[in-house]
């Protein structure tokens, strides 16, 4: 069985990317971001994500990820923007990887902040079979539109954290039309995490975190799309 203090920092790992990353000040290049996505999505006709989990040296964990899914873009925006009806969309089945199986991080709530609708509260348990870990995270989401090709970015950083063996954390989700299909919106992902003790870094299971992102993004992409078509009406 895996460490728990090694289990307990891949869960706030992992809650920095699938929770959705942590932001810089400055916006990165849309310009760039772009050319990056159509180096990867240039032919992919329909859904389709990839992700890259890397040690950066520096104790620095990097998660890449390029993603298309099918969606009408205007309505994308407005939705994203919407964040106290996230939970709507982005719960269901956010906790069943398929065929009965169940995910490490279980997503036992997620919800706005009432005086402030622009922070998301999540609360968090990590799961096995004699351990339960519950965490804690809030989230403040802001959106803005790209200075060039369109697009537009959430950015989001961290309110509360508590003690972790995180020294840093920063990222973004940035969103493009497909050039050549209206209905398909392409999306990269970019979170880098620092941690304080180099011997966390090299403990750190990276296969832990690419299975559980990895059939996380697929989920939040499917439950995203069933919500997007409900609101067309």
């Amino acid at each position: 069985m895996v460490h728990q203090k090694t289990l307990k920092l891949a869960l706030i790992l992992i809650l920095g990317i699938v929770s959705s990353p942590l932001f810089s000040d400055a916006d990165p290049s849309s310009t760039e971001i772009y050319r990056k996505l159509e180096s990867v999505l240039k032919n992919q006709p329909s859904d389709y994500f990839e992700r890259h989990v890397r040690r950066m040296g520096n104790n620095t964990i990097s998660l890449e990820s390029f993603v298309a899914v099918e969606a009408e873009w205007n309505l994308l925006k407005r939705i994203a923007k919407q964040i106290p009806d996230y939970p709507t969309w982005a719960l269901p089945n956010i906790n069943d990887r398929g065929g009965g199986e169940k995910f490490y991080i279980q997503i036992a709530s997620m919800k706005a902040n009432a005086a402030n609708p622009s922070r998301l509260e999540l609360d968090v348990v990590l799961s096995l079979p004699a351990l339960k870990i519950p965490i804690q995270r809030v989230f403040q989401i802001d959106f803005s539109e790209s200075k060039d090709k369109n697009g537009f970015i959430l950015k989001l950083s961290t309110v509360q954290v508590g003690d972790s063996p995180v020294k840093d954390m920063s990222g973004f989700i940035m969103f493009f039309k497909s050039p050549k299909n209206p209905n398909l919106v392409w999306a990269y992902l970019d979170v880098s995490v620092v941690l304080t003790h180099w011997i966390v870094y090299e403990s750190l299971p990276v296969k832990l975190l690419n299975s559980e992102t990895g059939d996380r993004i697929r989920i939040l992409m499917e439950s995203y799309q069933r919500f997007e078509s409900s609101q067309r009406n």
